[in-house]
């Protein structure tokens, strides 16, 4: 017997969350599916393949005030920010859970990001399983799967009758109290397949060919409009700059790509990547070497397709990893 939700009953439970939290979903904006702030029940899109953007930025906002610094008596003095109120992601699929626990390991290891950590506390994650995968989809090989609950408080995993419940943390059995769910013999429908990619590896691979004159030629055709950074669910790359405000300091954090030219510059204007191949390797190896050498072994990649549907020149992730995975091989044959 599995907990169990019917459509009805799952709308119930979905105007009641409404009316306690602030819920942010999926919802229809002309022809791209966007996570917004919703107020009605209806306006929750509950099928859906891929969200265009994912919704990392509730977590970690495309621009966010760090601090405001006003000057008093002679003294510099931070202004306190506005409480980040309680709220619920839902409907999100495991692949952009995945992206989020990817930031976490990045934000929240000592020392930890105040900012990301407010943020994340005060967000409970209630997830919908895939009900189909798109060719781009590769997360099984990114180590996570269409059903993947491990990085969510909740998952529904929608079936022809209703739902299929799984509650993995307290807060996410917080969210049913009081309310009456079914109990039902049902097994949980097949998942959907996903692309094979070569990831296995990748990380001892990518120490091998960081010389090789692959990634000047890639670079060639990339343009350098850093889309991917944009619509990745993990990549978490910022710039901090300080601005006036009306006699006070305001320090604002914002998205930037590792492509970006001077992203990595340093004062005297030293640039470590100042050729475009060293700036699009560098994309590549804090996915597939730097992140998974700090934590764990994990490839920051959720494997969600975003980045291979949103390039313009068609530079595609899961042919890189092919990619390297053919060189390190000719390199091996060759030594």
């Amino acid at each position: 017997m599995k907990p169990f939700l019917s459509r009805d009953n799952l709308l119930l439970w979905l105007k009641r969350l409404i009316q306690e939290y602030t819920v942010i979903a999926p919802v229809q904006a002309w022809d791209t599916v966007l996570f917004q702030p919703v107020k009605r029940v209806e306006e929750i899109v509950l099928s859906y393949d891929v969200s265009t953007l994912s919704p990392k930025d509730v977590i970690f906002p495309p621009s966010e005030t760090l601090f405001i610094f006003e000057r008093k008596n002679g003294r510099w003095e931070a202004r306190p920010l506005p409480e980040v109120k309680k709220q619920v992601l839902f409907g999100l699929h495991p692949c952009d859970a995945h992206g989020i626990s990817l930031m976490d390991a990045a934000f929240l290891s000592q020392p930890g990001d105040p900012h990301y950590q407010r943020r994340r506390d005060a967000t409970i994650l209630v997830g919908l399983a895939c009900a189909r995968a798109r060719p781009e989809c590769f997360c099984e090989s990114a180590g996570s799967g269409p059903q993947d609950v491990s990085h969510l408080d909740v998952l529904l995993i929608p079936t022809p009758q209703g739902y299929i419940l799984q509650v993995r943390t307290a807060r996410g059995a917080a969210l049913f109290t009081g309310f009456n769910m079914e109990e039902l013999e049902i097994d949980n429908p097949p998942p959907p397949a996903t692309t094979p990619v070569p990831v296995a590896g990748i990380t001892d691979v990518a120490k091998r060919i960081f010389n090789d004159g692959y990634w000047e030629r890639l670079a060639d055709r990339c343009i350098h409009c850093n889309l991917c950074a944009y619509v990745c669910p993990c990549c978490y790359c910022f710039d901090i700059r300080d601005y006036p405000l009306k006699g006070m300091v305001e320090r604002v954090r914002s998205w930037e790509s590792c492509q970006a030219s001077g992203f990595a510059r340093l004062a005297g204007g030293y640039d470590p990547r100042p050729s475009t191949g060293a700036r699009l390797r560098q994309r590549f190896y804090h996915k597939f070497l730097y992140y998974p050498t700090q934590f764990k072994g994990q490839v920051k990649c959720t494997g969600c397709g975003r980045c291979v549907r949103a390039c313009p020149v068609n530079i595609d992730i899961r042919e890189i990893v092919s990619d390297m995975q053919k060189i390190e091989a000719k390199v091996a044959r060759a030594t």
